[in-house]
């Protein structure tokens, strides 16, 4: 049986908030002055929920993933995935973008943090970037191990760069 999202957990359940959603990220982007990575861009949306973020890229030709634990009903026009966070079943480094929001909310999702970034380092293209839509957050030492911070100087930076492998 195919369970419906709560609002709590299903943080872009309209085209509206989807759309302000990516807009944030790609001004965010260019802000730091990495446009090169919006050019034919390869998105995941890991926690996507519903999946109107994936689908609201998707309208706009950029080809963008949604993987969510959660069994949900079919939403025409989204990539819809049903994994665990921490077992991707992707290729390793498919992704230009993965942009995560509500997966880090330890009181939604308590999972093993580290072991859920070393999985999204393995499925980010090199210098790919790792979009954080979440008001909890791994720990800044965690995220520097595998990314370099692209917007310093905020409270909760959101955008973090893969390093290359040494």
């Amino acid at each position: 049986m195919r369970e419906k999202l709560n609002n709590v957990e299903n943080l872009t359940e309209n085209s509206e908030v989807a759309q302000n959603i990516w807009r944030y990220v790609v001004n965010s982007i260019k802000r730091v002055g990495r446009e090169d990575i919006l050019e034919n861009p390869i998105v995941l949306d890991l926690g996507g929920g519903m999946g109107e973020f994936s689908k609201n890229l998707n309208k706009q030709g950029i080809n963008c993933v949604s993987l969510d634990i959660q069994d949900l009903e079919p939403n025409p026009g989204v990539n819809q995935v049903i994994a665990r966070a921490q077992k991707m079943p992707f290729a390793s480094e498919s992704f230009n973008i993965v942009h995560e929001r509500g997966v880090f909310d330890k009181k939604l999702y308590p999972n093993d943090v580290l072991s859920l970034l070393l999985e999204i380092v393995r499925v980010l293209k090199p210098k790919g970037i790792l979009s954080i839509y979440d008001a909890d957050h791994p720990e800044k030492e965690d995220l520097e191990k595998h990314f370099n911070i692209l917007n310093p100087g905020k409270e909760y930076p959101t955008l973090w760069e893969k390093k290359l492998e040494e």
